[in-house]
């Protein structure tokens, strides 16, 4: 992996460095973008399986209807169409690293056969009988909280604990920006590779001050596509644009209420509950009310009318 500056994509490559060598399920999460896949793809890398194919699979890119016969594979004359024997990803896999993106979006049944791999290491292909012996490394990824998905009960409980051996959490990038300029010099040397150009863009560092003013909600995915354009046109207007969307962002955040205000809002609507509850309880005897509450008779009406509180009915 990449020299971070970070303290926390250092811990990750920590946990990356200690992890590969051992054939432990690996739960990778954090939101779109963040660069789940490359954490992935470094563990089998340094694994004893770097020889050995790596397998990916986007659940949430395979029709269900195509999903158990993508996985599984088929026997010749298992459904209409099938004219010949498919092996399937996971068979594909054998002896090397299976990683499943976006595992949240597995259909219950297939969550169950994946389940039964984890498990006993075979898998029926559609149209047999007999299981075939599978020899895999499962590494995982998603940007949901499966915590969530167990109680909603969208996923497997049991899968989850057979895959949530190690769990790795990628931060956002705008949590560490100060990777940023490690981000940026490995995109200008492989675009710079991939479209041949002899020059590197000039970058100042103005420059970097812009990109760490943006909070990249494309996380890592968005600033290699910005680097990308870069190194292929190597036009002031990137970063114009750049100027533009930071900007537009500062204007959304500054619509948007602070922390304060927040915590002031709610203490506003737990007063007005309070209120509009003991007025229910007396009656709307306003200085009976006032009284319990214990704050004055003007107070009280001045509060009424603040928070438009009106008697049931009205």
């Amino acid at each position: 992996m990449l020299d971070f500056d970070s303290l926390v994509m250092q811990r990750i490559s920590a946990i990356v460095d200690r992890v590969a060598p051992t054939d432990f399920t690996v739960l990778i999460t954090g939101e779109t973008g963040v660069g789940k896949e490359v954490i992935a793809r470094e563990i089998a890398s340094k694994s004893n399986r770097s020889g050995q194919p790596f397998i990916k699979i986007n659940s949430a890119a395979i029709p269900d209807r195509l999903l158990e016969s993508e996985l599984f594979g088929y026997q010749r004359g298992a459904f209409t169409g099938a004219e010949g024997d498919k092996k399937g990803r996971i068979g594909e896999a054998h002896k090397g690293t299976l990683f499943f993106d976006e595992i949240s979006e597995l259909d219950r049944n297939s969550q169950g056969k994946l389940l039964h791999i984890l498990q006993e290491g075979e898998f029926i292909p559609l149209g047999k009988n007999e299981p075939v012996t599978v020899d895999v490394r499962i590494l995982a990824a998603t940007n949901k909280d499966l915590v969530q998905e167990v109680e909603k009960a969208a996923f497997r409980q049991d899968l989850f604990y057979r895959l949530n051996v190690v769990h790795v959490q990628v931060p956002p990038l705008r949590e560490r920006k100060e990777d940023i300029p490690a981000l940026v010099e490995l995109f200008i040397h492989k675009y710079r590779n991939q479209f041949t150009k002899s020059h590197l863009p000039m970058i100042t560092t103005e420059d970097y001050r812009l990109m760490a003013m943006y909070d990249w909600p494309g996380n890592v995915r968005e600033l290699e596509n910005f680097i990308k354009n870069l190194v292929l046109f190597q036009e002031s207007s990137c970063f114009d644009n750049l100027r533009i969307r930071v900007k537009r962002c500062q204007r959304q955040n500054d619509k948007r209420p602070s922390l304060v205000q927040i915590g002031r809002m709610a203490e506003e609507e737990t007063e007005r509950r309070v209120i509009s509850s003991v007025l229910q309880q007396n009656g709307w005897n306003r200085k009976k009310t006032a009284r319990m509450l214990k704050i004055s008779y003007r107070s009280l009406l001045s509060k009424i009318r603040k928070f438009e509180i009106e008697k049931a009915g009205n």
